[in-house]
């Protein structure tokens, strides 16, 4: 058990120190730099749609599902190592 809690930490910590550095590395003179991303029309207006009913820019509902997904998928990564 105390393993188990060791590593939760200790990724934990190396996730933090990851998340700070890429937050470092997106930002320049203190504005996040943005990349650009073209999506189809069909595509764009089911995004607004989403935007609308959970009252967010376009930008922050990417986030939300792209994140969503990530963290979903390394679950699944993780319980594949088990």
């Amino acid at each position: 058990m105390n393993i188990y809690l060791y590593n939760c930490a200790k990724s934990y910590r190396i996730n933090q120190m990851n998340t700070d550095l890429d937050n470092m590395d997106h930002k320049k003179d203190g504005k996040e730099i943005r990349k650009s991303l073209a999506v189809d029309p069909a595509t764009y207006d089911l995004l607004q749609s989403i935007c609308d009913m959970e009252h967010r820019s376009k930008i922050d509902q990417l986030k939300v599902l792209i994140q969503k997904e990530h963290k979903r998928l390394m679950s699944l990564s993780e319980h594949e190592h088990i």
